[in-house]
Protein backbone atom coordinates (compact mmCIF):
# COMPACT_ATOMS: atom_id res chain seq x y z
CA UNK A 1 0.00 0.00 0.00
CA UNK A 2 1.26 3.13 -0.44
CA UNK A 3 0.50 5.84 1.17
CA UNK A 4 1.77 10.08 2.34
CA UNK A 5 2.89 11.07 5.85
CA UNK A 6 3.79 14.54 6.82
CA UNK A 7 6.64 14.61 8.49
CA UNK A 8 8.21 17.07 10.74
CA UNK A 9 11.53 18.40 8.62
CA UNK A 10 14.05 17.59 11.46
CA UNK A 11 11.95 14.15 11.72
CA UNK A 12 12.36 13.45 8.49
CA UNK A 13 16.06 14.62 8.26
CA UNK A 14 17.23 12.28 11.44
CA UNK A 15 14.83 9.13 9.96
CA UNK A 16 16.80 9.42 6.54
CA UNK A 17 20.23 9.51 8.28
CA UNK A 18 19.45 6.49 10.49
CA UNK A 19 17.84 5.36 7.60
CA UNK A 20 21.44 5.78 5.12
CA UNK A 21 23.23 4.26 7.92
CA UNK A 22 21.44 1.45 8.38
CA UNK A 23 21.65 0.81 4.60
CA UNK A 24 17.80 0.50 4.31
CA UNK A 25 14.76 2.90 2.77
CA UNK A 26 13.05 5.69 4.68
CA UNK A 27 10.26 3.65 4.21
CA UNK A 28 11.43 0.39 5.59
CA UNK A 29 13.02 2.16 8.87
CA UNK A 30 8.83 4.25 8.85
CA UNK A 31 7.74 0.00 8.73
CA UNK A 32 9.96 -1.39 11.19
CA UNK A 33 9.00 1.67 14.12
CA UNK A 34 5.76 1.06 13.76
CA UNK A 35 5.79 -2.85 14.24
CA UNK A 36 8.04 -2.10 17.49
CA UNK A 37 5.32 0.44 18.04
CA UNK A 38 2.64 -2.17 17.75
CA UNK A 39 3.81 -5.01 19.59
CA UNK A 40 4.06 -3.55 22.53
CA UNK A 41 1.06 -4.23 25.08
CA UNK A 42 -0.51 -1.01 25.68
CA UNK A 43 0.26 0.76 28.93
CA UNK A 44 -1.75 0.44 31.66
CA UNK A 45 -3.19 3.46 33.10
CA UNK A 46 -1.59 5.17 36.11
CA UNK A 47 -4.15 4.80 38.68
CA UNK A 48 -3.46 7.37 41.65
CA UNK A 49 -3.74 5.69 45.16
CA UNK A 50 -6.62 6.18 47.04
CA UNK A 51 -5.60 7.18 51.06
CA UNK A 52 -9.16 6.14 52.96
CA UNK A 53 -9.45 8.06 55.81
CA UNK A 54 -8.76 6.24 59.22
CA UNK A 55 -11.10 6.56 62.22
CA UNK A 56 -9.78 7.67 65.67
CA UNK A 57 -12.51 7.25 67.32
CA UNK A 58 -12.80 5.18 70.51
CA UNK A 59 -15.64 3.76 72.26
CA UNK A 60 -17.92 0.69 72.12
CA UNK A 61 -20.56 -0.20 73.76
CA UNK A 62 -22.03 1.42 77.18
CA UNK A 63 -20.65 -0.95 80.47
CA UNK A 64 -24.25 -1.77 80.94
CA UNK A 65 -24.73 -3.96 77.80
CA UNK A 66 -22.89 -6.92 76.75
CA UNK A 67 -24.26 -7.40 73.33
CA UNK A 68 -25.13 -5.04 70.24
CA UNK A 69 -28.44 -6.75 70.21
CA UNK A 70 -28.92 -5.65 74.15
CA UNK A 71 -28.11 -1.80 73.13
CA UNK A 72 -30.42 -2.14 70.12
CA UNK A 73 -33.11 -3.41 72.12
CA UNK A 74 -32.51 -0.53 74.72
CA UNK A 75 -32.92 2.25 72.30
CA UNK A 76 -35.80 0.58 70.76
CA UNK A 77 -37.58 0.77 74.12
CA UNK A 78 -36.00 4.44 75.00
CA UNK A 79 -37.72 5.22 71.25
CA UNK A 80 -41.45 3.79 72.01
CA UNK A 81 -41.27 5.40 75.57
CA UNK A 82 -40.66 8.69 74.32
CA UNK A 83 -43.69 8.25 71.67
CA UNK A 84 -45.77 6.69 73.98
CA UNK A 85 -45.90 10.42 75.82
Amino acid sequence: MQTTLRLNDELYRQAKAQAAAQGISVTKLVEEAIREHLSKPPAAPRRRRIRLPVSTATGGLLPQFRTLEEAVAAADLGDDLRRAR
